[in-house]
């Protein structure tokens, strides 16, 4: 391994960016479930992981309401 990175978003810790050489591309390990779907990706850039990384965590804090349930148990 040539250089590993940690992000953080919001003071967050949400995974590592791993970069083999100067020629390699970037790999992200997710340490954090709302980023758990970005887990092995590389990307081209440093910049576009963390970018990538940021939207996708926000992504999940940001969830709309989930609808009530009107169905009524019968005993």
């Amino acid at each position: 391994m040539f250089e590993s990175s940690v992000i953080e978003v919001d003071g967050v810790f949400v995974g590592v960016i791993l970069h083999d050489g100067p020629l390699e591309p970037y790999r992200f390990r997710a340490m954090h479930e709302r980023v758990t779907q970005m887990d092995g990706d590389t990307l081209p850039t440093f910049e576009a992981a963390v970018s990538r990384a940021r939207a996708r965590y926000r992504m999940g804090h940001y969830r709309a309401p989930r609808a009530l349930d009107i169905t009524r148990c019968r005993a």
